[in-house]
């Protein structure tokens, strides 16, 4: 009699040893791409979420006389150029650097705004320089209009002046129309009116639907409703001057107008030309690893309801045949300032003008005034 013993087949053995691992795999991995998700979703919000605070007044003014004022030394303090001191209620213009030692530095006190300026007074450096608005900042008259748009009305300052060519001014992510005063004074000076625009989620213009930046895709929207006014206004023509996120607006609005001719000029400011690298850029500064930024991109497209390619003004130069000027800043540590060196070697070189500087992002006039205003004032001869 022959007797047979069933035994359980190798490979079933294997499958059972396997199941579990499997599970933990599955299980690691369902959490990895939740954290991924997660890191990414955090990520996202930083780049497109709306913030209007202001930054601390971390500086106590030592001393001050008619022509100086003295301040704490530290980097802020001592770069050189010109720039703005802010206090809760005041703004003064401070020039160059007069002394210095191992404490403070004192610099020459070109002019005081508004407001008291005493020692003890606390105060910050400031990049726009000119607040708070053309009539205190520069001493020009102005009025406030109403730009109509698809989400409301959009608050701009018009700069009159006698000339037919109108400039647009439009700022940066989180900014307002004051960081466009340090240009408008030479524009004013040359006989261009000035109209230094809001966007949607400024402050006091309207909401975007979702709250939410768009990184100049959506915002651009209300550029070309601020070009169609001007022209309506007695503009004959524009020409559009961007700051940093106001720079890829202009330039998107720019292909977005139906009149392509109204632009007689582009004048860009330590413009995003790619939001691509330059969110690279900053997820590297911060550590975020590679997966985590592309998923965070992937976000951003997703909340934004954009395509970040889109926005990469390289893959577009042969759209934009007017003479351009760009103001690019090799020390920028907020835009990815290579993009746009390699968007001007796109463009025709007899229509494009490069000028570098190397005091940070949107410092370009900071770094020596005469010499940005010398800049426009030549590119703007050339019309």
């Amino acid at each position: 009699m022959t007797t047979t013993v069933e035994t359980e087949a190798p490979a079933r053995k294997r499958r059972r040893w396997l199941r579990p691992l499997i599970i933990a795999l599955s299980v690691l991995l369902v959490l990895a791409l939740a954290g991924l998700g997660g890191a990414g979703w955090y990520f996202s919000g930083e780049v497109l979420k709306v913030e209007h605070g202001e930054d601390a007044y971390s500086l106590t003014v030592e001393a001050v006389d008619e022509t100086t004022v003295t301040l704490p030394l530290g980097s802020a303090t001592e770069r050189p150029g010109t720039w703005g001191l802010q206090w809760e209620d005041g703004q003064a213009v401070v020039g160059e650097i007069i002394t210095a030692d191992d404490d403070t530095v004192t610099r020459a006190l070109e002019a005081v705004l508004y407001g008291d300026l005493t020692a003890g007074t606390a105060a910050r450096i400031e990049k726009w320089t000119f607040r708070d608005d053309p009539k205190t900042g520069l001493g020009l008259d102005y009025s406030t209009v109403d730009i109509p748009t698809d989400l409301g009305d959009m608050p701009a300052w018009l700069v009159p002046a006698e000339g037919s060519t109108w400039v647009v001014t439009v700022h940066g992510r989180n900014a307002s129309p004051a960081e466009t005063l340090r240009a408008v004074g030479t524009y004013h000076d040359l006989g261009h009116p000035v109209l230094a625009v809001t966007y949607r989620n400024d402050e006091g213009a309207p909401d975007a639907p979702n709250g939410l930046h768009s990184l100049g895709e959506h915002e651009s929207d209300d550029v070309v409703d601020a070009v169609d006014y001007a022209l309506a206004n007695g503009a004959e023509d524009v020409i559009l001057h961007g700051w940093s996120m106001g720079g890829a607006t202009v330039a998107v609005a720019a292909r977005k107008l139906a009149d392509t001719d109204a632009v007689r000029g582009m004048v860009l400011d330590s413009p995003v030309m790619d939001w691509n690298s330059t969110l690279d850029m900053q997820a590297a500064d911060r550590d975020v690893i590679a997966p985590i930024t592309w998923a965070a991109k992937r976000i951003v497209e997703y909340r934004a309801d954009i395509d970040l390619d889109d926005l990469d003004q390289r893959n577009f130069a042969d759209e934009f045949d007017m003479p351009m000027l760009l103001f690019v800043d090799t020390a920028d540590e907020t835009v990815d300032h290579r993009a746009t060196l390699e968007f001007a070697e796109l463009l025709p070189p007899d229509r494009t003008t490069v000028m570098e500087t190397a005091s940070g992002h949107t410092a370009s006039w900071n770094e020596d005034p005469a010499a940005y205003e010398q800049t426009l004032t030549t590119y703007l001869s050339t019309l």
